[in-house]
This record gives C-alpha cells, sequence and structure tokens, in this order.
C-alpha cells in the first residue's frame, strides 16, 4: 500500500484530570485556577483536517521529511494564577487509517493506533522535580507515556510502522529520574517542560513506513524530532480484520 488516508485527532482523556478544571472545545481544552491578570491557565490540542493522504516510506531509517504529515498540536498557557485545582492530565491521541492506493477489496479501515502524553502540574515553591529557570517557579512537565515509535499492523500481508515525531515548539530529552517519577513514569521517561509565564506549543508529525525504525538510545529519539515534524501500547500489532 502505498498511500493512506488518515484522520489524527486529540482529546484529554475524562477522569484524568482533577474536578474544578474545566473542559471545553469538544474536551480538546483545559482551563483552571483564577485569574489574577494573564488569564487563566489552559491546555488546548489542534487537531489537523480530517482525511490527509500520507504516503508510505518504502524502506529503512529515518523517513525524508516528505513522507511526515502534520498531527496534533498542545499548547500550554502557564501563567500564574491561584486556586489551582489541577494536578495533572492525560492527553489521547488516536490516528486511524484507511487504505487508499492502490484500492483493494475490503474496507481497508484499520484499527486506531492510541498515543497517550501525561501532563503534570508542579508545584511553585519547594524543590523543583525538573530543572527550571533560577528565580522562576518550577516548570510544568509532559511525557510521552509510550507508543511513539514503530506501532505496527499488518494489511494485505505486509508489515507496516507508524512512528510520531515533535516537530516544532520544544526539544524532547531524557527527563531527570524526579521528573519523570512526578508523572509516574520509570527512570528513563522522554518528554519536556514548559516554563511559568509563558505560552508554549509543541507539534507532532507521524510517517508509515514499510521498515521499523531502529533507535539506539532513548535520547535518540529526541534527536529525531529536530529533523522530522504527537497524542497504547508499544509495538501492538493490528490486524485487518
Amino acid at each position: 500500500m502505498t498511500q493512506w488516508q488518515a484522520t489524527t485527532a486529540g482529546t484529554w482523556l475524562p477522569g484524568s484530570y482533577a474536578a474544578g478544571v474545566t473542559a471545553s472545545l469538544a474536551d480538546t481544552k483545559l482551563s483552571w485556577g483564577t485569574d489574577i491578570g494573564n488569564g487563566q491557565s489552559s491546555l488546548t490540542i489542534g487537531n489537523p483536517a480530517a482525511n490527509q493522504v500520507v504516503n508510505t516510506y518504502i524502506g529503512g531509517g529515518l523517513p525524508p521529511p516528505v513522507f511526515t504529515v502534520p498531527g496534533s498540536t498542545v499548547t500550554h498557557r502557564n501563567f500564574p494564577i491561584t486556586n489551582s485545582p489541577m494536578t495533572g492530565a492525560t492527553i489521547r491521541d488516536t490516528l486511524s487509517l484507511t487504505a487508499l492506493n492502490p484500492a483493494g477489496p475490503g474496507p481497508g479501515a484499520l484499527p486506531p493506533i492510541n498515543f497517550d502524553i501525561a501532563f503534570v502540574e508542579t508545584p511553585n515553591s519547594g524543590t523543583c522535580a525538573a530543572t527550571s529557570p533560577p528565580g522562576n517557579p518550577c516548570n510544568d512537565i509532559f511525557v510521552l507515556k509510550g507508543g511513539f515509535l514503530n506501532q505496527s499492523f499488518s494489511y494485505d500481508s505486509q508489515t507496516y510502522f507508524v512512528n510520531i515525531f515533535p516537530t516544532s515548539g520544544g526539544v524532547l530529552s531524557v527527563l531527570q529520574d524526579t521528573a519523570c517519577a512526578a508523572a509516574g513514569q520509570a527512570n528513563g521517561c522522554i518528554g519536556f517542560t514548559t516554563p511559568e509565564g509563558q505560552e508554549t506549543t509543541l507539534a507532532f508529525g507521524y510517517t508509515v513506513s514499510t521498515e521499523e525504525l531502529r533507535v539506539p538510545e532513548p535520547s535518540s529519539f529526541a534527536l529525531i524530532g529536530l529533523a522530522l515534524l504527537c497524542a497504547g501500547g508499544v509495538g501492538r500489532r493490528l490486524r485487518q480484520s
């Protein structure tokens, strides 16, 4: 299959955030806290147009940028507030693929592929879980929970691999153990942090290829994101019913 029709859509999972946090825009925006001059804090997911065309990258190694399709974005508006109920939340980003070219028998639609990102609202006093600017409140934390590399599925006796990459707005890295622990993740987790007093947007893109992308070290994934353009289980195999 050389082309796919793809739709990616992210939402904030109900039940992953505390009471008092307001969900709006069909669960793509969370707002919280009392405005003290700069508005509420918020997290907003931007989803691309549905039914994008994805060309399959034939081969292994890093797919050229032309094969990367824009995915969802996450914007964190992180300004001082009071009376914050927010402690954390989880994004569920779902990619749906339908075989497009060449045309074949059957519906061609595959089960959706899920990608999760955990967000942690940190206290603005005491010892910071993540490295933060001197004299500034603690950075908040985002962690990729898994499934961003080499989710595989089979179609017409061929195995394909889906990879999700950050493409702008921030640099992924292997986070400190304390930051991973704050997000409930094991040491060596991959993510990024956002400083207080700023609005930060991170964009994601995705590719479909015929061979697995091999990343020797977790930190290499962060570098891949700089060369290319995020929202389940790692290596989950999906089969056409």
